[in-house]
């Protein structure tokens, strides 16, 4: 992992919030608040705050909040930024926005998405949730859950983020609120067809009728967001580099590099209406609905300077490990031209439902559905100076920067549309290439439970309920070559003059390239379409069926008041696939389990307004649906059986010794694959000065089980050997159902133990001459340990040994100011590949700084008027993955050096509110 400046900022961040932590202790009884004195209503980023910490010291478990400081008001680019800011949860940027989040060391695949206390379908193939697709000015308040309790829908080992939209009924009156935001990325507009600014509206109304039994509100945001990068893909891995004579190491494969374009446009509708007629009955309906089209295009090159592809390693320059610069020759570049993006649709739909049957009983019903509709395209169009290395030949000098920001010298001038043709400069035996993935989601829920307050003894309360969940995801990649024709001279044609729009800007990179709209190839006949054989297409169907039982605490234990609840989970599953099985045509394989999870939460009032919790709890985390997919090929062992007969199909058992000789082995994915597991326990001390101002201390532990990793072990092989053909033979050597399985499996385990400290101090509580400022500081360490069959320590995706948090504000006389930073260490980030699959890539630390500052009128002809500047990646930090270099034997580890480089520069907004 990348360790840049590590110590030094380690000691700063620890010092800063050891320091705050002290000096918070100390000076309790300086903020401390008299119980007689008037309360106070705060506003606007101190109302954030209230909210957020009231949250957070009712409820039950160990919960952190943000809550937005009015309708539509979470100032952040997306719902991930603004949930990064919180104790424990830091994100990972994609194409330069906050998507994927990670909560304790544990990433995006490990925590569930509620909404509105629901699970929700994701737009991506698997079940992390990209959390751009939630608009944050339709949030009105997150909560990320890190203990669970036994009435929560749906959480993971890592915790559960519920995202809650508004409830009419909670304002009092009529209330509009409106906005607009420009939004400007710093970069140059590096392709001419995309801009480099953009747009974000807002609307909302809520109202209610005279007598308060009804309420409805609807809000509606539109946005188009630019994001402008130039990428960097050096490939630096253990066998794409080589060394020269002096033991220099310079890349040796293809590197890909280029200029980003995209634009990210959105529309999302949220609303809900509210019917409580008298104060036994009410009923909430809610739905959200998002239309997102991600369109970009990536313009640069593939430079093949292996010796396979040809090229001539020349020469290199520097002192080592890594070169500083590298020189090649008889080069031929594929320019490349990828039409990348996606358009989806979410929507989702609740109701709730409750009636109180007596004084003491409550009865509920919730039901609920989601679906997604997304389609995909990577379309790749290339060029060159001609067919096969047939045209012009290039000297390339690579020059490397420590950072990973290298730069490309050429000779040839990759502008010229006299220069550069339609081709297949590598000899691929393509011009270019498709894939068009398609993903449909679709989960329904319904809850039943009965809430009875008991009353008796230390138990306030019993809940007790049945949730039923079915969902279906299907993934298609529906894959494709693009050939050449007849109308190709030599393999190569010029390019249209009415596609081309210009040329890209490579900027620092150098390397610009012609620029030339593709879009007409695929109909004009420009390019012949083949489908590829090779498609991935898969079903997923899950149904869970899960009984709860909880008790709610309220007691005292001498003179300490105690909170809480405890209660289990009995879950029924029951999921299967449906996939190919190579060379014989589709299969589907089902399994069914059981999981029973008891969870515990207690609080503790030892002293005024000091709390300690502690909780205990065993969880899972469903497997990633891509592993599950039933996608898989199947080979025979001559050394256990023979196809006497030449059909292919074995029919004589020679030998069978598992787990060494058995007769079948299958490969690919794992249809029978469990949840991760994780029994963890919790233990926080926290003290509430005032409403705006807390300290507190957590510490974690969690002990996993059930890891997922790729292994060859034994499972029951009997679908897919009838699938197979070898239904016969199975039922004449009934033991040959025991086969190897060469992929995902439930095999490791291993432990995370982590603290947390966080300060939040309103400065106003210790002076009222520092009214108005105010400011917050969170740590979070976690030494994770996890171990594959060999003993050798795992990567965990996700996870950061330390993330840091904390910004300084000043709220007052309609002012509003904030300056935010976060920082995580290195991680392991996971990079989607060609075929839409995960890989793991090692990220370097981040430090992200962002910065607004507004004002709001509150009397005179601007009343309700506010504007509002701001400022994202303050300091343009780049997202930089990197590769360990070895040793000429192979072996030893001499230092890393950045494989990904990608910059994304600052995004700045300005805004334009108005309330009435």
């Amino acid at each position: 992992m990348g360790m840049k400046n590590s110590t030094f900022k380690l000691r700063l961040m620890t010092g800063a919030a050891t320091g705050m932590a002290l000096l918070a202790a100390t000076t309790t009884s300086a903020i401390a608040q008299d119980d007689d004195e008037d309360v106070i209503t705060v506003t606007g980023i101190r109302s954030s705050i209230e909210n957020s910490l009231e949250t957070k010291r009712d409820a039950a478990g160990i919960v952190e909040a943000i809550s937005a400081e009015d309708i539509g008001k979470l100032p952040d680019l997306s719902i991930a930024d603004a949930l990064a800011r919180l104790p424990g949860v830091t994100a990972q940027r994609v194409r330069g926005r906050s998507q994927q989040i990670s909560i304790r060391g544990l990433g995006p695949d490990f925590s569930l998405a509620l909404l509105n206390g629901r699970e929700v379908v994701s737009a991506g193939n698997n079940r992390g949730v990209e959390f751009d697709q939630f608009p944050s000015e339709l949030i009105n308040q997150g909560l990320v859950y890190k203990t669970p309790d036994a009435t929560l829908a749906a959480t993971g080992i890592a915790g559960a983020v519920d995202l809650r939209t508004i409830r009419p009924l909670d304002f009092k009156g009529r209330k509009i609120n409106l906005s607009g935001k420009y939004v400007l990325n710093s970069e140059d507009q590096l392709n001419p067809d995309f801009d480099n600014d953009g747009y974000r509206f807002f609307a909302s109304y809520i109202d209610q009728n005279d007598d308060g039994t009804v309420g409805w509100s609807i809000a509606i945001t539109e946005q188009s967001n630019p994001t402008q990068f130039t990428s960097r893909e050096l490939k630096t891995g253990r066998f794409q580099v080589g060394r020269d004579a002096n033991g220099i190491i310079y890349p040796a494969d293809n590197p890909r590099q280029g200029a980003v374009s995209r634009e990210f446009s959105r529309t999302s509708v949220a609303g809900s209406l509210q019917f409580e007629p008298n104060d036994r009955f009410q009923a909430t309906l809610d739905a959200f609905y998002t239309d997102t089209e991600d369109a970009g295009i990536f313009r640069g090159t593939e430079t093949p300077i292996a010796s396979w592809s040809g090229a001539s390693f020349d020469s290199a320059t520097g002192t080592g490990p890594f070169a500083d610069t590298a020189t090649y020759s008889a080069v031929v570049p594929i320019l490349r031209t990828d039409t990348e993006g996606n358009t989806a649709e979410i929507f989702a739909w609740g109701g709730n439902f409750s009636y109180e049957a007596s004084d003491r009983l409550t009865l509920m019903a919730d039901i609920s559905g989601s679906t997604l509709d997304r389609n995909d395209i990577d379309y790749e169009s290339y060029a060159g100076t001609g067919a096969a290395r047939s045209g012009a030949q290039d000297t390339l000098i690579f020059n490397f920067d420590p950072d990973g920001e290298y730069s490309i010298q050429s000779t040839i001038d990759y502008t010229d549309p006299g220069t550069v043709l339609l081709t297949d400069p590598g000899g691929w035996g393509q011009v270019g290439f498709i894939k068009q993935p398609i993903i449909e989601d679709e989960l329904n829920q319904l809850r039943l439970e009965a809430d009875y307050d008991l009353d008796k003894g230390f138990i306030s309360g019993v809940k007790v309920g049945y949730l039923r969940s079915d969902r279906e995801k299907n993934f298609d990649s529906n894959e494709g070559f693009l050939r050449s024709n007849a109308s190709y001279t030599n393999g190569s044609l010029a390019i249209p003059s009415s596609s081309i729009v210009g040329q890209t800007d490579a900027g620092s990179l150098g390397l610009d390239i012609i620029s030339y709209d593709p879009s007409s190839f695929l109909t004009d006949g420009t390019y012949t379409y083949e489908k590829g054989n090779f498609d991935t297409q898969w079903v997923v169907e899950e149904t869970l069926d899960t009984f709860y039982a909880m008790a709610d605490v309220d007691t005292m234990w001498g003179e300490v008041p105690v909170t809480g609840n405890f209660g289990f989970q009995y879950v029924l599953t029951d999921q299967s696939s449906t996939g190919t099985l190579a060379g014989t045509g589709t299969q589907t394989v089902s399994e069914d389990y059981s999981d029973f999870l008891p969870s515990l939460n207690l609080k503790l009032e030892v002293m005024p307004d000091n709390y300690i919790r502690f909780a205990a709890a065993k969880s899972i985390t469903r497997a990633r649906l891509d592993q599950m997919a039933a996608n898989q090929s199947i080979s025979t062992n001559p050394q256990s059986c023979t196809d006497t007969d030449s059909d292919q199909i074995p029919d004589t058992l020679v030998s069978f010794n598992p787990p060494t000789v058995v007769c079948f082995g299958l490969g690919g994915g794992n249809p029978s694959l469990q949840p991760y597991e994780s029994t963890s326990y919790d233990l926080s001390w926290e003290r509430y000065f005032s409403s705006t101002s807390a300290v507190s201390v957590a510490l974690f532990h969690k002990d996993l089980s059930d890891w997922i990793i790729d292994f060859s072990t034994l499972v029951d092989g009997s679908d897919q050997i009838r699938t197979f053909g070898a239904g016969a033979f199975l039922d004449a050597n009934p033991q040959v159902a025991l086969s190897t399985l060469g992929g995902p499996v439930n095999f490791s385990d291993g432990s995370i133990t982590g603290v947390e400290a966080t300060v939040r101090m309103d400065l106003a509580d210790w002076s009222e001459k520092l009214d108005g400022f105010g400011f917050s500081a969170s740590f979070t360490h976690a030494a994770a340990s996890i171990e594959d069959q060999n003993g050798q320590e795992i990567d965990i995706p996700g996870y950061s040994e330390n993330i840091w948090s904390g910004d300084v504000y000043y709220d007052k006389y309609g002012w509003q100011a904030k300056f935010s930073a976060r920082h995580r260490d290195g991680f392991l980030s996971e990079v989607q590949n060609f075929d839409g699959s995960l890989s793991g890539a090692d990220a370097e630390e981040e430090l992200i700084l962002d910065a607004q500052i507004g004002y709001t009128w509150d009397q005179g002809p601007l009343d309700g008027f506010g504007v509002n500047f701001e400022v994202f990646n303050l300091g343009n930090e780049p997202f930089v993955t990197q590769e360990d270099l070895f040793d000429a034997g192979g072996t030893n580890v001499v230092g890393t050096f950045p494989s990904r480089y990608e910059e994304y520069g600052r995004t700045y907004n300005f805004t334009i509110t108005k309330e009435f």
